[in-house]
Formats: structure tokens, sequence, C-alpha cells
């Protein structure tokens, strides 16, 4: 992969933690009855994404009006640009409300917001200091626009990926003349019982687990959260969402300036950088 580290991937399916530790070796997945008791599988309904870039390819989409796969040369016939669920503080409150309705129960005060502090969660980027942030729906219609005349996209599952200490569950969004590339991978449906990502009027549903990179954190029967000492804290694996649109080679994912701009934001860089460029000061 282009991020030049190891990767176990699953195509076709998103798997959920306790069918991937069946599949693959995992440190991290392995330490499953070290964890703490901690909020599980909290579906969270997200409307945005967000593509975080460094400055040099912050400045090529702003050259070009657009979004393309980074890069000159041919590497797969499959050319994906890149985005992740921007999940903001009230999509947050919006999966406790909803967690605690499905265990009918009720709590003293918000917790969530202490067990979700992984990076699928933070405002800073392991990418870059530049981040553009679109609502699903209005990448949807413009990708409708240009690639799918007239038709509606396709949402599509693409794979489970499983990195070290971190698992990513990808979607796949194509046109109607991209089936021989994409015809074979289940369409991404609507709500389902168990499933992890499910799509529903603009939003992603995703069944989250692993939100927390370090479990800081225990919550009570009584839906409280309770502290855990420095030294009794366990790193787990950690999830997180992400949406491929497939941008053919030569095409570019077309935005006009004023748009670009104004769903332009800095944000501030995160260790590990995953990007070969130095982070800048915000």
């Amino acid at each position: 992969n282009e991020r030049n580290c190891t990767e176990v991937f699953f195509p076709r399916e998103h798997l959920p933690f306790h069918e991937l530790r069946e599949m693959a070796n995992n440190e991290y997945l392995n330490k499953h009855q070290r964890i703490p008791k901690s909020p599980e599988l909290v579906e969270f309904c997200v409307a945005n994404l967000r593509h975080d870039t460094c400055y040099s390819n912050y400045q090529a989409i702003m050259k070009d009006g657009g979004f393309k796969k980074p890069g000159s040369e041919v590497t797969s016939d499959r050319r994906l640009v890149w985005w992740s669920l921007a999940i903001s503080e009230d999509d947050i409150k919006g999966a406790e409300r909803r967690y605690l309705e499905y265990n009918n129960t009720e709590a003293v005060k918000p917790f969530l917001h202490k067990f979700t502090t992984s990076p699928a969660f933070r405002k800073s980027s392991r990418m870059g200091n530049f981040r553009f942030t679109f609502s699903l729906m209005d990448l949807l219609a413009r990708y409708k626009e240009q690639f799918c005349m007239g038709q509606e996209p396709q949402m599509r599952i693409f794979e489970t990926v499983l990195y070290k200490q971190e698992v990513m569950y990808s979607i796949v969004v194509h046109g109607p003349d991209d089936q021989n590339d994409f015809g074979t991978y289940p369409p991404l449906q609507g709500p389902r019982a168990n499933a992890v990502c499910s799509y529903q009027n603009g939003n992603i549903l995703w069944r989250a687990e692993g939100m927390s990179e370090t479990h800081a954190f225990r919550l009570s029967q009584y839906m409280r959260a309770y502290k855990i000492p420095k030294k009794r804290r366990w790193n787990y694996a950690w999830g997180h969402v992400a949406v491929a649109f497939h941008v053919p080679q030569g095409r570019i994912f077309q935005f006009d300036q004023e748009s670009l701009r104004s769903h332009l934001s800095l944000c501030q860089g995160a260790m590990p950088r995953l990007s070969k460029e130095h982070f800048i000061r915000c």
C-alpha cells in the first residue's frame, strides 16, 4: 500500500472485531479479555466526510479545482480519492442518546466523549494540516452529475483492512460504467442488524468498536465513566470508516474555487505522521 506498512485485508466484507480475531493473529485484538468494560457497538450516524491532506496536495487541489489520486504514475486501474467520517460532538451526543435508549437506561452525566479518543474522533490529523469537509449528500450529488450521467452513484462494501493497531472499514463509491471493477462487491444497504456499516438518508451508520487507542476509563453498570490509573491502562485496536470515490484516470472530481475555500479549514498535525511532508504550524 501507499503507506508502505504491513496490512491484512479482507475484500468484499466488513468484519467485526470478534471475526477478525478468528481470521488474523493480532496482538492488540487479542487483548480483548483484558479491556475494561466500555460502551459496546455504539452506533454513530454521520452526515459529513473529511479529506485531510498535506500542503503540496492542498496546492494541487486548489490548482486543479478538485480531487484526484495524487501522483502521475498509473499503479492501478482503480483511482480512488479517500475520505473519512467527520464525526462531530453532536454526532457523539446522538450516539450516546441512542445507546442509552437501546439499553433502556439513563446516565447521570455525559460519558461517551471519554471513550471516543482514537484518531477517528480527534480534531487533529495524521495526514496533514489541510481539511476539506463536505456533507455526504453534497459529494454524492456532485459525483452523480460528473460521473454517473444522471444515474445514482453505487455505494459498495469495499474491504476490511487490519494494520498493527488500526482497523479500517472502507466503502467505495463508483459510477454505472465501473461494474467490471466493482460489480462483485456487495451493495452498501440500509440499516441491518449486526452490520458494521450501512447507509440511510445521506448518513453513514457505523456500529463502532475500539473507540479508544488506550482505554483510560471504564463504564459502570450505572453508566458512569471512571478513570483508570495509568499503570493499569491497556492499548487496544481502534476502528474507523473510510469512503473512497472512484475517479477514473485523467478525470478530476471537480469543485469550484469558492466551494473549496468555504469547506476548507486548518487542523493540527498528529503523530504518527502518514504523509511524507512535515506538518506546518497552524
